[in-house]
């Protein structure tokens, strides 16, 4: 695959072309997925500049091991996955976070802009928020990031049937804060 130009080409394109050298290729996929890592690392950190931080280091993760990443795979959970276990190596060892506030969280850009846009999806968002961080990472990675359930389980390192498991657990328990909501 030559280094040209890479607009048209799919991200598992760009993924190969970037094995064999080069880097205007990585620098595609690091436009493609940073907002969305950014966006993922912040709402696990809680901390925006951890969350910077955090996604320079998966990228860089990311290009050191490309010979690792299994083509036919998708990229996206392949580096999702490096983002997450980079998140909690850093969580475990600073074991503080800032907690973000009610303001920050609504400024804050997401992913699936046109979805957040409206104030029932951002409601939605802020109450799965509340949820046990299992809940709210399977509720983001399926329905925020549109991962399949393979690749959620992939990113959350667990087998389809718990991820299914747990999708149905917080979507009911999603539904049972909507349903005191409206009390």
């Amino acid at each position: 695959m030559t280094c040209g130009n890479q607009a048209d080409i799919d991200i598992e394109q760009l993924a190969a072309s970037a094995r064999v050298g080069c880097r205007e290729s990585f620098e595609q996929i690091v436009l493609h997925f940073e907002k969305r890592i950014f966006h993922f690392l912040l709402h696990m950190s809680r901390n925006r500049h951890d969350a910077e931080d955090l996604t320079q280091i998966t990228f860089l993760k990311a290009y050191r091991d490309l010979q690792s990443y299994a083509s036919g795979r998708s990229f996206g959970a392949w580096l999702f996955t490096i983002a997450k276990r980079t998140a909690l190596n850093h969580l475990r060892s600073a074991r503080r976070t800032e907690e973000l506030t009610g303001d920050f969280v609504s400024q804050a850009e997401m992913p699936s802009t046109a979805l957040e846009r409206s104030d029932g999806q951002k409601n939605i968002w802020e109450l799965a928020r509340t949820l046990k961080p299992h809940a709210y990472e399977v509720l983001w990675l399926r329905y925020g990031e549109g991962f399949s359930v393979a690749e959620t389980a992939r990113v959350m390192n667990t087998n389809q049937i718990r991820v299914r498991v747990l999708l149905h657990r917080a979507r009911a328990a999603l539904a049972k804060k909507l349903e005191r909501r409206k009390e």
